[in-house]
């Protein structure tokens, strides 16, 4: 019920969404997107929206509170009670037409003698100056080295209720290009990210790398740890904004309070539990669950670049043991 409640409540005070989305502390095109059901509001949204309209969260999700009207609760705020359209007049006795006269009707002066001709000839109408009227300008979306907007949220609210999946806007056509610039993680900025991952001025700072084949997203890198395969590996992921769209069994990078940033293949059981389990391909780190509402953000890799090559799957003593033998078969068979 949150679309139609957030159009409702927003009309029943008389706010348009640039002043709603003043009030709540976000931008105006999140409005459009919770009231047209594109989006869901995280928590803290509705937190604020639960203040400024004295109505309960639960009311939110769960009421149509258009059909409550008479909750003494949903009085507009910061208006006056509203005045009738047309005041009608106090019943007094009719006034006389000559009253009327006297209060409206104004005789016209004569002319002063003195007045020439030229004073009474009609004068050309003069110019009445327009004021230019500028169009409206598109709303300006600032993106930050990465290409996304600034900053970007996860959504790790659940409430145990079914989502619909987000449909994600696109893009403008000038960020669609082959070449993507990416903001750079150093393993040394990893504990200072963590504390201002969305700070604009700290992510303008970060170091950018430039990058073809990746697709339409919202891209960052970052030098990989111990948990990674090849450590000191550089990871690109595709930044996740809403959290039933971590997939089984991928490999993501996640920024979460008390853990850091670490890299790990994640297992969703948000809806059983609430948690993501965490797995490692390295056999020496353990498999553990991580909340939800802990995890800040998440990357899902989508490529890596590293200066050291894979091990080889198949031992060279093995290959070495198994030439030796086909040769001595086939001096076997030549004899």
């Amino acid at each position: 019920m949150v679309p139609q409640n957030m159009k409702y409540l927003r009309r029943l005070h008389g706010l348009t969404q640039d002043q709603l989305s003043r009030k709540l502390g976000i931008k105006r095109p999140s409005i459009g997107a919770y009231e047209e059901g594109r989006a869901n509001p995280p928590i803290d949204v509705l937190k604020t929206m639960s203040r400024l309209f004295s109505v309960s969260v639960d009311d939110l999700l769960k009421k149509d509170l258009c059909k409550i009207r008479e909750t003494p609760s949903l009085i507009p705020i910061d208006k006056p009670k509203t005045a009738p359209l047309v005041s009608e007049p106090a019943v007094t006795d009719v006034p006389s037409l000559a009253t009327i006269f006297d209060q409206f009707y104004t005789p016209p002066t004569a002319p002063s003698r003195q007045s020439s001709m030229a004073d009474l000839a009609p004068k050309p109408p003069q110019p009445v100056a327009i004021p230019a009227v500028e169009p409206p300008k598109p709303p300006v979306v600032s993106y930050q080295a990465g290409g996304f907007p600034t900053p970007p949220t996860f959504n790790n609210a659940f409430e145990n209720s079914s989502s619909a999946n987000i449909v994600q806007a696109p893009l403008p056509e000038s960020e669609k290009n082959t070449l993507k610039t990416v903001a750079y993680v150093r393993k040394g900025q990893l504990q200072e990210y963590i504390e201002k991952f969305q700070n604009p001025e700290f992510t303008k700072r970060l170091p950018t790398l430039a990058f073809p084949m990746l697709g339409d997203g919202h891209y960052r890198a970052f030098e990989a740890g111990e948990d990674f395969q090849y450590p000191g590996a550089l990871l690109v992921g595709q930044f996740v904004a809403n959290w039933y769209d971590i997939a089984d069994g991928k490999t993501y990078i996640l920024v979460a309070r008390n853990l850091g940033v670490v890299c790990r293949r994640v297992f969703n059981q948000v809806k059983i539990k609430g948690t993501l389990l965490l797995s490692s391909d390295k056999t020496t780190i353990p498999t553990f669950e991580v909340p939800l509402k802990d995890v800040l953000e998440a990357w899902e890799i989508k490529a890596f670049f590293s200066t050291t090559l894979p091990e080889p799957t198949v031992s060279l003593d093995h290959l070495r043991h198994l030439v030796t033998q086909m040769q001595e078969e086939l001096n076997r068979i030549k004899k």
